[in-house]
């Protein structure tokens, strides 16, 4: 039945295939204002046509080889796009840099919101370099949507949470490929560095079907630089007041037919702090180096078939515990207590694209990845393997004239996961050691269709995956926009997810503690329906743009696996949840862009993220209900000085409770409030810049976050208490090389 659908629905899309009579599209600027008169043309061509009030074009179809439109506006750099398959172009030009004395960049590039029917942030490279972001993990410190949280102290393990909701909710992708999950999880968002990220795209809520059934409370996209804007050369060194220095270099080469681009990184680990005189780093040391290489094929000639290759390796080893504590001596004894994480990971991405017409193309997505990880907690041993292999096959057809779009196939996710947990000294207060086995084969097919008429576009899509013995389940999303004028839209969308859960890869902490674990054998896939509304709101005054955007997301949970710290003294009780669990997510953002040099955000999220157990609420610890963040960026107009400061509020969050502990471990039922200050400066010069800053300019920390320090293998001892910033001020000082 499966092979016969997929068949039948490959041979609807061949058989209605028909060759479009023009291309359309909109042209705008960086900050989605319509250009009025822009040129369109086909590359050997002598005419055209311009667009109208609303950016607007159409130009007649031509069956050359070479279908090369070149979009122009004076002022602007001119964009060139092979137009493959699509019918329909929206196309953001760029001021032209060129024309000006001195180089200045369109600032306005740093986050804006993409033309597409979910709510999706484009955070590009002026924005991530906006702050220290050494890692896709540092890239959110300017950022209302995503926090980046560590989960333990002694590694620093960290998530990038959405809506309140844990990091494993959310769905983070490498150009649109699932490669951080299961033991990628924990340490993934610190291991690709921010230097090779191009744009980020931030999804809240339910979204497309096509990367999976996961992406319960948003999904988070990061591209690499491409040939077409990279640099040929770019250098990065960077060093902070810790001690630590991280190096990068990219290098790309273009080609008329084929491109590749080279990554290297390497960090070095910080110095021994220990500024509670607890006796434990303040800083992990972390010695990691990772290599990652590109190879893309886009001939203009032959446009019928694109194909890129991709792989990257990683080996990192990660050192906390004790300032005594040395791993060739230490680890795995009692004699110094340590914590040790040290992985060897590789992964592999293709995506290859042929084109049956101008309406049809064939795409096939392949990721996977390795990864084996020795980690030592104390006499704790534990030994991860893990294979996933994540592949995609579908059909991309327009139809209509509209330039509607139908994209159906199928999908196929194979894991294997073995971990070992041993004690290689007595622990007589924990049991759980043994082998735990997470492996699934997961075959699916999908479908999902976006119309867009007048001034409304709907996209539909349908899931259909099978868990193993839990059965064929359906995965649900409606998607709505409404662009109720140029400067009005409203967005809404709703959704159900589904998540395997891998529960010693992506709960470190439960390791890194003492605490007792009961853990439910045969754990159910978690279930959840996430539903939002959204608005983005633009005016002018005078020459100043401000947009007033908000938020407001419901995600339900039919079952969820979340460990119960409460329930029992000093154990974590992991099973599925049938209940009621509730994430209530409501954000309000304004920003001003008072010129091309200075603008300024504002941004206020409220979350209700609880369960009700045994007919009591309970909040779920580690959430504040209330945030607030605001950042500015002045350059002059010049732009060889940049200004940039950010400042959050974070309030009050629940604990797990202490209240049956011994008296000299009990901690506060809740969290107090901090705020937080980072303030940089950027010097460029043609091919040169340097920038140094402060980050947490009044050294807020939370003083004595381990719990149980003094006695680290004692039963009460866990990292995983930290509800705040645990490091204090850091001053950082970097330079870049870019050679175009």
């Amino acid at each position: 039945m499966f092979v016969r659908v997929t068949i039948f629905l490959f041979l609807l899309f061949l058989n209605g295939a028909a060759f479009a009579q023009s291309i359309t599209g909109i042209v705008t600027d960086i900050m989605g204002k319509p250009l009025v008169g822009a040129h369109i043309i086909w590359e050997n061509q002598t005419s055209g046509t311009v667009t109208n009030e609303q950016g607007i074009f159409s130009i007649a179809d031509i069956s050359d080889s070479i279908r090369v439109l070149h979009i122009s506006f004076v002022g602007y750099t001119t964009e060139k796009i092979n137009v493959g398959t699509l019918k329909h172009w929206e196309v953001q030009l760029i001021e032209d840099a060129t024309l000006t004395e001195i180089q200045v960049e369109a600032k306005g590039s740093a986050t804006r919101f993409a033309n597409e029917v979910a709510k999706v942030e484009v955070l590009g490279v002026r924005e991530i370099q906006r702050a220290a972001c050494c890692s896709l993990a540092g890239c959110f410190s300017t950022n209302s949507n995503v926090e980046a949280n560590v989960t333990n102290v002694v590694t620093d393990a960290k998530e990038l949470r959405i809506l309140g909701l844990s990091g494993v909710y959310n769905q983070v992708l490498v150009d649109g490929l699932p490669l951080i999950q299961g033991l990628a999880y924990p340490y993934g968002p610190n291991s690709y560095p921010g230097t090779m990220i191009e744009k980020i795209f931030v999804t809240k809520g339910a979204n497309s079907v096509l990367q999976g059934f996961e992406s319960i409370s948003g999904q988070i996209n990061m591209e690499f630089h491409q040939p077409e804007t990279a640099p040929k050369l770019f250098l990065n060194a960077f060093a902070n007041s810790f001690g630590e220095t991280q190096y990068n270099v990219n290098y790309m080469v273009k080609k008329p037919t084929w491109s590749n681009l080279s990554i290297a990184h390497l960090t070095t680990p910080a110095t021994n702090i220990d500024r509670d005189q607890d006796g434990f780093r303040d800083i992990v040391r972390t010695n990691r180096v990772s290599f990652y290489n590109r190879w893309a094929y886009d001939n203009p000639e032959k446009p019928k078939w694109r194909t890129y290759f991709a792989v990257r390796y990683l080996n990192e080893n990660r050192e906390g515990g004790l300032t005594t504590f040395d791993r060739h001596m230490h680890k795995g004894t009692s004699q110094v207590y340590g914590q040790n994480v040290h992985m060897n990971h590789g992964d592999i991405t293709t995506k290859t694209n042929y084109t049956l017409n101008d309406k049809t193309s064939i795409i096939m997505l392949n990721s996977a990845f390795l990864q084996h990880q020795e980690s030592y907690y104390g006499v704790k041993q534990y030994l991860g393997k893990q294979f996933n292999l994540t592949s995609t096959l579908y059909a991309d057809y327009y139809y209509g004239s509209q330039n509607h779009n139908l994209k159906a196939g199928l999908s196929h996710r194979h894991n294997r996961l073995q971990e070992d947990v041993r004690f290689l000294e007595p622990l007589p207060f924990l049991d759980y050691e043994g082998r735990y086995q997470t492996d699934y084969d997961i075959p699916g097919l999908f479908a999902e269709n976006k119309i867009t008429f007048s001034k409304f576009t709907i996209l539909t899509g349908l899931r259909y995956d099978h868990f193993g013995s839990f059965g064929w389940k359906l995965t649900p999303r409606l998607l709505v926009r409404a662009q109720l004028s140029e400067n009005t839209d409203i967005r809404f969308n709703i959704g159900k997810g589904y998540r395997i859960a891998h529960i010693f890869a992506e709960n470190s902490s439960l390791l890194a503690g003492n605490r007792s674990l009961l853990i439910a054998k045969d754990l159910a896939p978690e279930e959840a329906i996430n539903t939002g509304l959204n608005f983005i709101q633009n005016f002018k005054w005078n020459d100043i743009s401000i947009t007033f955007s908000g938020d407001a997301y419901l995600t339900f949970f039919q079952n969820q696996i979340f460990p119960d710290f409460d329930k029992s003294v000093n154990t974590a009780i992991v099973n599925n949840f049938f209940g009621r669990s509730i994430s209530n997510s409501y954000q309000l953002e304004n920003k001003w862009v008072f010129s091309q040099q200075f603008d300024v955000k504002v941004a206020y999220n409220y979350l209700e993220v609880y369960r009700v157990n045994e007919g009591a609420r309970e909040n779920l610890p580690f959430v504040p209900t209330h945030k607030w963040s605001a950042n500015t960026s002045y350059s002059v107009p010049n732009d060889q000085w940049q200004f940039d400061m950010t400042y959050r509020w974070i309030g009050s969050k629940r604990l797990p409770s202490t209240l049956n502990y011994p008296e000299q471990y009990r901690l506060p039922a809740t969290s107090q409030p901090y705020s937080q200050i980072d303030f940089q400066i950027t010097r460029r010069w043609k091919v040169f810049q340097i920038y140094g800053g402060i980050e947490n300019i009044f050294d807020f920390r939370q003083e004595f976050p381990i719990l149980g320090y003094d006695q680290p293998f004692g039963q009460f001892f866990d990292p995983a208490f930290n509800w705040g910033p645990t490091k204090g001020r850091e001053f950082y000082l970097g330079v870049r090389y870019s050679l175009q």
